[in-house]
């Protein structure tokens, strides 16, 4: 077997590399900082993303909300306008067209009005819910939580009526305890006003404390009969992956139209606004942080290579005097700073690795983030992007970092390099 022939131009560069090992190892010290601090940024970032998204998903919006033509350009004012009324033949359609890309399809009717106990009012706005099929869309991929957090009390059932689930926030302005009758009063579809009394079932929390303040959730039967209807106000798919979004939706609408249904749809995405909010912040934060990193990098390579070219100005006389030309400096010196990006670049990995390994299986509790009433455990999403992220940076630093260097050592007088002291 042949062995590998290595370039002696490469040869040469790794022993200049570690000519001074002090140095080396100190500048290596902030590349590997500095790629395992972005493997690791970027591995939260992952996580915000889905863990914001998936919860906003789970609790609140599904992957496709489907409307009766109009509603969403009425932004909501009349409601009660905008039922679905054969909400049955259109769920029986969608299971049909996805097929095992389906989750669950579920019917929510909205409504809204005063809730009352004993002299408080406040403004609530309810879901009518099915319940089983909203139990199985709340659950996370893990299997052992739901987006929707009980905080106290118990969670609807299928069997439940007359009972109603309260927003935390609001739970705690009316002083709720077990068994209390709660009176809902608003108007009905007709445009009458009505009124029911609700037993309080529990207390929630979602990842938005403002919608706390006025979320209630009861059964999709005592909604539509405080509203004296039959209809609903949408349908919402919960798909088995988030990816499949934009697919589902071409499909749907491709047989909605076949059908004639008068329907309007719109995915998750448009609907979440404080998601795409957070995203932008974050990948902002990144860059800065990216940016910082970066400078810090290049700065203490062009440190250790300038200092290197001071020590060895003599020996790139030599070298230049024995035939070398300018080019071949430039290549030596360039080399050197590349090899210094690839070998911290590398330990920068496994660093990374290695503090996201201990991060997500140190179970740490991280305070709720602003406008939010839920604390999260940490996590870091470490995909093989974050890692190319960080090697990238490290290598591309590297090499910006050695080109000074390289070009001032490359233009050295062989004269004055030889007599140099």
């Amino acid at each position: 077997m042949s062995k590998i022939k290595i370039p002696a131009d490469l040869k040469i560069a790794f022993r200049n590399v570690f000519r001074n090992r002090r140095r080396t190892l100190l500048t290596l010290f902030s590349i590997v900082l500095g790629c395992a601090a972005l493997i690791n940024f970027d591995g939260y970032q992952n996580f915000a993303d889905w863990g914001l998204r998936e919860m906003y998903i789970r609790s609140q919006l599904g992957h496709i909300q489907i409307y009766k033509k109009g509603y969403r350009e009425s932004k909501g004012m009349n409601p009660f306008a905008y039922l679905i009324q054969n909400s049955d033949d259109i769920k029986n359609t969608i299971r049909d067209t996805l097929k095992d890309r389906l989750k669950v399809v579920t019917a929510r009717l909205e409504l809204n009005g005063l809730i009352t106990k004993g002299g408080q009012s406040y403004n609530f706005i309810a879901q009518g819910i099915e319940v089983e099929p909203e139990r199985i869309m709340s659950i996370l991929d893990d299997g052992t939580s739901s987006a929707l957090n009980l905080k106290r009390g118990s969670r609807l059932t299928g069997e439940d009526t007359g009972s109603v689930l309260l927003g935390n926030e609001l739970c705690d302005a009316l002083g709720v305890q077990e068994g209390d009758l709660l009176s809902l009063m608003g108007a009905s579809a007709i445009g009458a006003l009505n009124a029911t009394d609700l037993l309080w079932k529990g207390c929630f929390s979602t990842v938005s404390k403002e919608y706390d303040k006025v979320a209630a959730v009861m059964p999709l039967a005592d909604a539509k009969r405080f509203s004296a209807t039959d209809g609903v106000l949408k349908l919402v798919v919960m798909l088995h992956d988030t990816d499949m979004t934009n697919r589902a939706m071409e499909d749907l609408k491709t047989v909605f139209a076949k059908k004639g249904y008068d329907l309007e749809m719109v995915s998750w995405y448009e609907l979440a606004d404080y998601y795409k909010q957070v995203m932008i912040f974050l990948k902002g934060m990144f860059m800065v942080i990216a940016t910082i990193i970066v400078f810090v990098v290049v700065f203490s390579i062009v440190n250790t290579l300038t200092m290197s070219v001071f020590e060895r100005v003599q020996e790139i006389g030599t070298i230049r005097a024995m035939g070398a030309e300018g080019s071949s400096i430039l290549k030596l010196f360039i080399l050197e700073g590349i090899l210094l990006g690839v070998i911290g670049g590398l330990i920068g990995m496994a660093m990374g690795g290695l503090v996201g390994f201990i991060v997500n299986h140190a179970k740490l509790l991280m305070p709720p983030p602003p406008g939010s009433s839920q604390s999260f455990v940490l996590q870091l999403k470490l995909y093989p992007s974050s890692f190319l992220i960080g090697f990238l940076v490290a290598i591309c630093s590297s090499f910006v970092a050695s080109i000074y260097p390289a070009f001032k050592a490359a233009k050295l007088r062989v004269v004055d390099a030889l007599r140099h002291v």
